[in-house]
């Protein structure tokens, strides 16, 4: 049997997949889940933690904070990626929610710019450093976890769960916020309401945490380990550019397709509801659509996870990104409306394509890659795709300001996913399925 083929035969897979799905996908959660609460809680936050004498500049460091976290991201893809590879991906599921947890959670501990002066913005970028650092290895290991335990006809269904905690992270983290700040009086929720949302963050981590430490490691790197005619990654800066030369046609194919999957999510969580909201629709009713949207791509992902093992990943690749190219304009035609009702139809348009779209664009992290570099070829290639997402708000308020038009984003949306639906159509080849599952753009085949 190969090192590609070395999964766990269905009957003796079944009673632990569970536990390795929910061990796998925690990590995943806490992440997208303080990039929610963030969002929700961002007013609060300029004013804690910077100079009240310019709400505006307050408010511009608080999104620069946040973006910081996107800019380390590869850093965290060479430091604990690399360990995935060389020592297991157990080992990097444990340090990646150890270090995401703790950090989340003193994000809710750092005393107020009134308290400690410039100390306080320089310890909350501290903090988003340290999420950015363990982010970057987070979702490239726990996607290689789940398709090296999962059995081969079913590698897309399991690994789809990941998108599935992704976004109950997003409802919860957003629902929580929301909540919070309609529940509590202002003056509470600027003194300690806040910080609830990331004080939540450690004991989610230390739940994480201990399942983790009981996982086994994945059957693919137990038998790449013990033939010693393969050599093992090199823990090394030659050994990280050797994987990034031997793999880089793949990582250019990732990246051509990738890159619009973080758009799309950004469009579908954040620039839609922004957009909602410019055009007067009330805030209650945008976030309610929000919500809304969330739990439809939860349940569409939930639905289509198997469909990639059953039709292939290209097909699902081509329709999802040729439906969004389509109705991306007149989601956002139907939110410039102001109506509740249309806002939600225009949401739906766009989110149900994105989420049976989701499972082959997260697959595809770690299937384009061989075990060996898995972990660190694909966390190098997403880590990139979500940089380009994290500005994403800038590239929105640009576009507008320049053209004068806010239909200018869902333009410029609309021509990344026909990028995308070129790059697909032209070089992905689709994995052969039952037997190797690594796709023939791949170079590296030791």
């Amino acid at each position: 049997m190969s090192v590609e083929n070395a999964g766990p035969r269905q009957g003796a897979a079944e009673p632990s997949l569970s536990r390795t799905i929910v061990a796998a996908s925690i990590g995943n959660f806490v992440e997208w889940y303080e990039f929610a609460v963030y969002g929700v809680v961002a007013a609060f936050i300029s004013v804690a933690m910077f100079p009240a004498d310019d709400p505006t500049a307050a408010m511009l460091n608080t999104w620069a904070a946040y973006g910081i976290a996107f800019l380390v991201r590869p850093i965290g893809g060479v430091l604990l990626a690399r360990l995935g590879d060389r020592y297991g991906r157990r080992h990097i599921l444990y340090v990646t929610i150890t270090l995401m947890s703790v950090a989340t959670f003193s994000i809710a501990m750092i005393p107020s710019y009134a308290t400690i002066g410039i100390a306080a913005p320089v310890l909350l970028i501290c903090a988003r450093i340290a999420q950015g650092i363990a982010a970057g290895g987070e979702l490239a290991g726990a996607a290689a976890f789940l398709y090296e335990h999962a059995p081969v006809h079913r590698r897309a269904r399991v690994v789809s769960f990941l998108g599935v905690s992704t976004f109950c992270a997003m409802v919860l983290g957003s629902t929580l916020g929301t909540v919070l700040t309609v529940a509590l009086p202002a003056d509470a929720m600027q003194s300690w309401g806040w910080r609830l949302v990331f004080a939540t963050a450690l004991p989610l981590g230390f739940v994480g945490a201990y399942i983790r430490r009981s996982l086994q490691e994945t059957p693919a790197f137990q038998q790449m380990h013990a033939q010693r005619d393969t050599p093992m990654a090199e823990p090394s800066p030659e050994g990280f550019w050797r994987a990034m030369r031997q793999n880089g046609r793949a990582i250019l194919l990732y990246l051509g397709f990738g890159t619009f999957y973080s758009i799309a999510v950004y469009t579908s969580v954040a620039a839609y509801l922004a957009y909602m909201l410019a055009n007067g629709l009330s805030k209650e009713a945008a976030l309610a659509i929000n919500t809304i949207a969330g739990l439809a791509i939860i349940a569409g992902i939930l639905l289509s996870g198997g469909l990639a093992d059953r039709v292939g990943r290209k097909p699902i690749l081509i329709g999802g990104a040729t439906a969004m190219a389509v109705g991306v304009v007149p989601t956002f035609l139907l939110g410039s409306t102001g109506t509740f009702a249309l806002g939600l139809v225009g949401a739906l348009i766009f989110v149900i394509p994105l989420s049976v779209f989701i499972t082959p664009a997260v697959i595809n992290v770690v299937e384009l890659f061989p075990a060996k570099v898995r972990v660190t070829a694909g966390a190098a290639a997403y880590n990139l795709t979500v940089i380009v997402g994290g500005f994403m708000p800038f590239v929105a308020v640009w576009l507008a300001d320049v053209t004068g038009s806010r239909l200018a984003f869902p333009v410029f949306v609309a021509s990344m996913a026909v990028v995308a639906l070129t790059v697909v159509l032209r070089w992905y080849r689709e994995p052969e399925t039952g037997h190797v599952s690594i796709p023939v753009v791949e170079e590296t085949r030791r």
